[in-house]
């Protein structure tokens, strides 16, 4: 068992002797996935880790003609205090799926379009556990295909924003009544400023949405444009404000797009992993053709966990072990747990990294 000590702890109310912990065990019931997937779905029911769906590219990784794989199984791991987790397929999703939205409510996982080799989906589903096993349910469809877009429960509403939306980079924002589902969703003002695909999201109190990082793709003769800073929708003004970016260790702005986030509680967010600015907007403007050759070090991945709340950012860690890309965030009563991701374009990891609670 490794531990990785955090600079300050989690939440407010942690210590800083609070650790990362290096855990075992992986899905293996699917041919490949054993390998590592990134853009998967996960969240917490029954007090179980589930995830579900998810991509790589299992062989021949960086060739040029490697054949990205998407899963659709869905599995769960009880947690405890140790560093073992078992997972069990306890189900399938109606098709493969990655590159979408999990949110977890109400004892229950939703998931939220996303994405697989036939193309983008709009399609809602509803997973909960019955006897041990996934038991599926859909929700309204969104009015779109989405995928690479980002989410968050507010409240009882269900936001997505950004991403690719019927085929295009978006700064639409939709927002589902968990509470009046015949409604359907339903279109509130969008974003200010560039389009954002593949931003962060989390809620801050029951009537705040935000959003951070994301970039705006190449487009009309225009090079591609990163998103540093952030901005919040409260509900009962609709209206948007601008937030400042994140920040590293030394203050300099941070890029998170490409990263992940979870909610501690309703006023505290958490943020990881993501693209290194400079390297990714280099590759996308100016692709090299030895671009996928370079050792993970090369890529500069976002190797910062932090804290967003009332007083802004904070940096609560600095470690390896996170800087990753597409990976997935979950918690049970025994910690927050970080899940796959890339480590470099290409290259999946199928560690899965634990903050312990205390």
């Amino acid at each position: 068992m490794t531990t990785i000590t955090l600079l300050t702890g989690l939440g407010a109310n942690a210590s800083d002797t609070d650790s990362l912990m290096l855990m075992r065990g992986f899905p293996t019931d699917e041919v490949g996935i054993e390998q590592g997937v990134s853009a998967c779905y996960a969240g917490s029911i029954d007090n179980q880790l589930i995830m579900a769906g998810g991509c790589n590219f299992p062989v021949n990784t960086l060739a040029p003609d490697s054949k990205k794989v998407y899963y659709s199984g869905i599995y769960a791991a009880r947690t405890d205090e140790g560093n073992q987790l078992c997972w069990k397929q306890i189900g399938s999703l109606p098709e493969p799926l990655a590159y979408g939205v999990a949110i977890t409510c109400d004892n229950s996982m939703v998931i939220i379009g996303g994405m697989n080799n036939d193309g983008s989906c709009g399609k809602v589903y509803h997973v909960s556990l019955v006897d041990g096993k996934a038991q599926l349910s859909t929700l309204p469809s969104l009015p779109c295909t989405a995928d690479n877009m980002t989410g968050a429960l507010v409240g009882r509403h269900l936001y997505v924003a950004g991403g690719v939306m019927d085929g295009k980079a978006s700064n639409r924002v939709l927002r589902l009544d968990l509470d009046n589902l015949s409604a359907g969703w339903m279109d509130v003002k969008p974003f200010p400023g560039i389009v954002r695909v593949q931003p962060v999201a989390g809620s801050m109190g029951e009537k705040r949405f935000c959003l951070f990082g994301g970039f705006a793709p190449a487009a009309n003769g225009e090079e591609a444009k990163l998103a540093i800073d952030g901005c919040i929708y409260d509900e009962t003004t609709d209206e948007w404000q601008l937030l400042e970016e994140p920040k590293d260790d030394k203050g300099e702005p941070l890029f998170v797009g490409g990263g992940t986030a979870i909610n501690l509680n309703e006023d505290q967010f958490l943020v990881m992993g993501g693209v290194n600015k400079d390297v990714f907007l280099s590759a996308v403007n100016h692709p090299q053709p030895d671009y996928l050759s370079h050792p993970i070090e090369w890529y500069r991945f976002n190797p910062y966990t932090l804290l967003y709340s009332k007083e802004g950012w904070k940096v609560l860690c600095k470690s390896h072990e996170t800087a990753r890309a597409g990976a997935a965030l979950a918690q049970t009563q025994h910690g927050l747990y970080v899940i796959g991701g890339e480590l470099k374009p290409r290259v999946r990891s199928n560690k899965i990294v634990k903050y312990p609670k205390r």
